[in-house]
């Protein structure tokens, strides 16, 4: 009878191909017309991310662009049908922006004066007959501001900024007398300057001591003008929402939780405000009426909840929402009826939740007592009898979080019979900015210990073989990943870097300009930090690695380049050390195209199979 019963969960797993888990639809971005008709969205449905419209009641998708390249931004237009959308060439992130006409399809590059730099659309005008953006095509350090008349194509400089803090705009007032900048110190260390055009003056309204960290953005100016709303977390662990007074000169906090506020929106007349908090890795919106300060209650499964938007009648709320076990769909919720509605249908392709794997909320405490929350992926009917293989997968970032929502790549992991542990290490998100801070400056130190440490849990699950566990990570978690095999290299079976760094002193020195200075405080100064780069640079210890290595890279990366990959694979193919190679000739850090996310997986699968199992 037993036996019977494990051979019915057993059973029970549904397993799909990659190319099955690859129709998976991926969501990026969407707008709302002007009419209230008509969602734009951006998908990846036809093999690489493109505009798609979807009637706002729901109903057939039709595809817009045939773009060359990934599109990977789109905004409406407030006052044509007309749509202005961002795209860069095969991943290199030199943004370009683009004028769609929703009538014909017909593309026009706004900013091709630009061309070979990042552009960044603000915010169009409310006639939408100009739009402010940002270039750093004079300085590949900093940013210069530019007003563009829609109509004619002209441009004209609002304001350049010279120093090595780069600064660009945000938000636009909607009488066109006031713009916000943020100046970029660090992830963490943001100020908003406040440019007054009708006086031409510019005031730092968050000031601070830039060796203090204080995290100021997200701006939004209210219905007369008068001020802004902003994200900030000063002289609190967690971030909230404020709002400056022009007149005054001062702020005053409007929202805080006990922990992040990781996005907001406010209804066109200002009187409704959404806004997400993130509690161990779920984004759950809140809704408040500014005006009677009562708060609604929203009827929502719990999910992780983004892009948060108000249709123009400001009767409705779209946004995405995603989970473990349901990828990203757009979804409309009626604020009268306290109802929503999915829109979009992303889990397609004869894939299902019986082949899907719900992670757990795990906590562990560090080396050093320090408690570290993460997500545990355990496919079902494994048995818990210490045979099953294990991946470690370490985020990227490194400040960001492993969440609650769908990870198509560690559901393939778990389809494929691979127990799957996600540490959120300290210098994650989500937890507070001490605990994100704590990796400044020590990279390959005390979080590559609570990695270490997430193996250690692992092995108490009484599930994994100990000697079946490998580690796989992309961008800071393929440094994380080459860290673990150079060393703690009797730990792993094998291992998987996806475009990460091997080299501390190299990588910051060809990481974008304008990220220079934020890399000398998140990573290390190549003179003044010479030293620990050296000595937390995986490429210096290849002699330790006893695993063998897969390495994945897009040619085009431009945060981690290509030569980060080619060395350690170099030096690895000269002592003789197994290693596997893939370099993507038209993609750049994170693949886009589906085809080359087929061809990668397919690759991994096969070498766990080979090295792992």
């Amino acid at each position: 009878m037993f036996l019977k019963l494990i051979h019915f969960t057993l059973s029970k797993i549904q397993k799909y191909s990659v190319e099955k888990f690859f129709s998976i639809r991926t969501i990026f971005d969407f707008t709302v017309s002007k009419d209230d008709k008509t969602i734009f969205f951006i998908t990846n449905t036809s093999g690489s991310p493109q505009i798609w419209s979807v009637p706002i009641e729901g109903g057939w998708a039709d595809q817009i662009t045939t773009w060359h390249d990934s599109v990977k931004a789109l905004y409406q237009n407030p006052k044509s049908r007309e749509l202005v959308f961002l795209s860069d060439t095969k991943g290199n992130e030199n943004l370009q922006i683009y004028k769609l006409d929703e009538s014909n399809s017909e593309v026009t590059h706004l900013t091709k004066d630009f061309a070979d730099s990042q552009c960044f659309f603000h915010s169009f005008n409310k006639k939408g007959s100009k739009f402010l953006f940002s270039t750093n095509k004079r300085l590949k350090y900093n940013f210069d501001v530019y007003l563009q008349d829609y109509i004619t194509g002209e441009n004209f400089l609002i304001k350049a900024f010279d120093d090595h803090y780069p600064t660009h705009a945000e938000s636009w007032s909607s009488n066109e007398r006031y713009i916000t900048y943020v100046k970029f110190y660090g992830n963490i260390n943001i100020d908003i300057l406040l440019h007054d055009t009708k006086n031409d003056t510019i005031v730092n309204i968050t000031e601070h001591d830039p060796e203090i960290n204080v995290f100021n953005a997200g701006t939004e100016f209210d219905k007369k003008n008068n001020g802004f709303y902003f994200i900030s977390d000063e002289g609190r662990e967690f971030k909230g929402i404020k709002y400056y007074d022009i007149k005054k000169k001062k702020s005053k906090w409007v929202i805080k939780e006990n922990w992040d506020i990781t996005g907001y929106a406010f209804s066109h007349d200002k009187n409704i405000l959404v806004w997400n908090v993130n509690v161990n890795g779920n984004n759950t919106p809140k809704v408040k009426n500014l005006k009677t300060g009562k708060t609604q209650k929203l009827k929502l499964p719990k999910g992780n909840y983004s892009h948060l938007t108000f249709t123009n009648d400001d009767k409705k709320i779209v946004f995405s929402c995603d989970s473990p076990l349901h990828p990203g769909d757009i979804f409309v919720y009626d604020l009268k009826k306290n109802t929503f509605k999915q829109i979009t249908n992303s889990l397609v392709g004869g894939v299902s939740k019986k082949g899907l794997t719900k992670p757990r909320d795990i906590f562990y405490k560090s080396f050093d007592g320090l408690k570290i929350h993460g997500l545990l992926y355990i496919p079902k009917g494994l048995k818990k009898d210490g045979s099953n293989p294990a991946i470690v997968w370490p985020h990227g970032g490194p400040e960001h979080q492993e969440m609650h929502n769908f990870s198509k790549y560690v559901q393939i992991f778990s389809n494929n019979g691979y127990i799957v542990i996600c540490p959120n290490f300290r210098g994650s998100t989500g937890y507070g900015k001490t605990f994100q801070k704590m990796i400044y400056k020590d990279w390959g130190g005390a979080e590559f210990k609570d990695v270490l440490h997430s193996v250690d849990y692992l092995k108490k699950t009484g599930y994994v073989d100990p000697k079946k566990i490998a580690v796989v990570g992309g961008s800071f978690g393929g440094f994380m990943c080459l860290t673990c095999i150079t060393k703690a290299p009797d730990i792993w079976r094998c291992a998987i870097d996806i475009f990460g760094p091997s080299d501390l002193f190299t990588f910051v020195n060809s990481v974008p300009e304008h990220w220079k200075k934020g890399t000398d405080n998140l990573v290390g100064n190549p003179e003044t930090d010479r030293e620990l780069l050296k000595e937390r640079s995986p490429i210096n210890f290849v002699d330790n690695i006893k695993c063998p290595l897969f390495v994945v890279q897009g040619k085009h990366d431009p945060r981690v380049v290509v030569d980060e990959s080619e060395q350690i694979v170099n030096k690895l193919k000269e002592m003789n050390k197994p290693v596997e190679y893939i370099l993507l000739e038209d993609e750049g850090h994170g693949f886009s195209k589906v085809s080359n996310q087929i061809k990668v997986f397919k690759a991994k699968i096969d070498f766990l199979e080979k090295y792992l199992k």
